[in-house]
């Protein structure tokens, strides 16, 4: 994948007295590298550094847990391009940023993650909440580094931020033990700004003449585009592309948005709950163009089936991601904003009519159909589609992690990039709200929503309480079916429905008394954090809830939808089997 981010310039607002702690220097450095946001949460070894944060123009953002703000972080990364940056304490406030550094780590998200740790001469003695939190992340960064020496706290921090946001993005993380912000130096200079190198790799004179002839011959291409079109900033090369290739489109999840819902070009997404005929395309194309993809398991399934009559060519800027999960015709290392105008400039329109035609005869046989509420209830897709008709155009919508996130994924197509943000490659229960607040705090004049689930919700809802302190108004519509919905699908269809640990509720067959509440009762719990919201049961009393949660677009509002109880998610290729394995939904 490739990254056209930038840093942000130089604030104007940052003064600093002549006598430095090292907390000031990483404060000052991090507003001289544009930082404006930091989300965290105190604890006795960074209160040096929030003491030193609060002097300078930095919003600072507390969120209720540290995942929450690591999150947090990501979505305000996922939805602008720039730096997310989140700063915790050291031991357990350490060890909770470990989940979203993972997840960014897996969807290429461009995070800073500061802790802060025992002093130098107390480290490797057990000290209280002492980690060694650079040897934890060190697999899941693309650096994990302790800070010892107060001159190297600039560097260290400028060559941090240039690294997650260069080439293909992702998370790094900086330690500072407490002594070493505490540490002194009498200092007028101001730290040296590193620009982000951009990648500059691209096509070869050869690469390029041997992809136009196999596109040339093409009767059958797709393109199978990803998150690395979204990093780099190419959605309208790609747009360019297929147009004057006419080749049809299919997008991974991190993709969505790449290409305008409705486009006559696009299939839509593919992958395990994909559209069919995304599905089709790929694996019965004489030739695969991947730009920006890593060829994921849920999107191909069995490598040995996927595309097997294809010559596949495969653009990536990351080298590593080039034949590891399957073998191609043509791997190049190259970033995607050289690589597109090089193809642009030697495409030529294929005679790709016939293909089109069948793939919309697949496309209209086996539609991505939502299904219709069953007398005054509400199926899951049909709440999700009927939110959608009335979001605004630059709305951005973030997801939690389940049955839900496949359906919004299906019916609630993003309309440009960066829309859609969903936590992918990890499947990470939780991410929705965080992140949401995160997208918010970054762009406070768009509407942000979070679908989530109310397994999904259920675990981070207690940042319900940061939108409320801060006035973030993000709308959080749960899709509440009283399940682990997609742990509930896999156990009916694989374990003979035997439905462990996956209802909400006590008693897992049992239908909810009338009149009662579900359980949990997320608009009670709402109200506790001071946020307002209501239940809807009803299909007719959604349009005129949905006018109400989205009537404020400066105030949090939740909206608890009771949707059907076992719908599952259609079409569903089982895991390890091909595309000619898809399950449908029944008749």
């Amino acid at each position: 994948m490739n990254s056209v981010l930038e840093l942000d310039p130089l604030s104007a607002h940052c003064t600093f007295a002549d006598t430095l702690r090292g907390a000031d220097m990483i404060a000052r450095t991090l507003c001289e590298i544009g930082v404006s946001t930091v989300f965290c949460y105190p604890g006795g070894a960074n209160l040096e550094m929030l003491d030193a944060l609060s002097r300078v123009d930095i919003a600072l953002i507390r969120t209720e847990h540290e995942q929450g703000a690591v999150f947090a972080a990501q979505g305000y990364a996922r939805a602008t391009g720039r730096l997310g940056v989140c700063l915790a304490t050291s031991g357990p406030g350490a060890t909770n940023l470990v989940t979203g550094i993972a997840d960014a780590n897996s969807d290429s998200i461009p995070v800073l993650a500061i802790t802060g740790n025992v002093a130098t001469h107390w480290l490797g003695k057990n000290a209280f909440q002492e980690v060694d939190i650079v040897a934890v992340t060190r697999p899941i960064t693309k650096q994990a580094r302790q800070v010892r020496q107060f001159e190297a706290i600039g560097p260290a921090l400028r060559d941090a931020a240039a690294l997650a946001l260069a080439g293909r993005p992702g998370p790094v993380l900086l330690d500072f033990p407490k002594d070493i912000q505490q540490a002194c130096s009498v200092t007028n200079e101001p730290t040296p700004i590193r620009a982000v190198e951009p990648v500059t790799m691209t096509l070869t004179p050869e690469q390029i003449g041997r992809i136009a002839r196999l596109l040339m011959e093409s009767r059958r291409p797709v393109i199978y585009a990803g998150g690395g079109i979204v990093a780099s900033g190419t959605s309208a090369l790609l747009v360019q592309l297929a147009e004057q290739l006419q080749c049809p489109v299919a997008l991974t999840m991190m993709g969505l948005g790449a290409m305008p819902d409705g486009h006559a070009l696009l299939l839509g997404p593919l992958g395990m709950h994909g559209a069919y005929c995304a599905n089709v395309a790929v694996n019965e194309a004489d030739v695969v163009l991947a730009l920006g993809v890593r060829f994921d398991d849920r999107v191909i399934g069995d490598p040995a089936s996927f595309a097997q009559g294809a010559a596949i060519v495969h653009i990536d800027v990351d080298a590593a991601e080039i034949g590891k999960n399957k073998a191609v015709h043509i791997g190049a290392q190259a970033d995607l904003r050289a690589a597109l105008p090089e193809l642009l400039r030697l495409a030529k329109p294929i005679a790709t009519a016939p293909w089109l035609r069948y793939l919309r005869s697949v496309a209209a046989a086996r539609p991505l159909k939502v299904a219709q509420n069953s007398g005054t209830g509400l199926s899951g897709p049909r709440a999700i589609a009927m939110l959608a008709e009335r979001l605004p155009a630059e709305a951005v919508v973030a997801t939690g992690v389940g049955q839900h996130q496949m359906w919004a994924m299906q019916y609630l197509r993003a309309r440009q990039a960066r829309a859609f943000l969903s936590s992918a490659g990890f499947g990470t229960m939780g991410f929705g709200l965080p992140a949401a607040l995160g997208a918010k705090a970054a762009l406070p004049q768009v509407p942000v929503i979070d679908i989530d689930g109310d397994g999904s919700l259920n675990m981070t809802i207690n940042e319900l309480s940061t939108c409320r302190r801060y006035g973030l108004g993000v709308k959080i519509f749960v899709v509440n079916n009283q399940w682990l919905g997609m742990v509930r699908q896999w156990q009916d269809m694989i374990y003979q429905g035997n439905r462990v640990l996956s209802a909400l509720g006590d008693d897992e067959r049992a239908a909810r008394p009338p009149g009662s509440a579900p359980y949990p009762d997320f608009p009670a719990i709402a109200g506790g954090y001071g946020v307002a919201a209501e239940r809807v049961e009803r299909a007719e009393d959604l349009p005129a809830a949905l006018e109400r949660m989205l009537a404020d677009p400066d105030q949090p509002y939740l909206l608890d939808v009771m949707v059907a109880r076992e719908d599952n998610v259609f079409p569903m290729i089982p895991a390890g089997k091909s595309y000619r394995d898809v399950i449908f939904a029944p008749m």
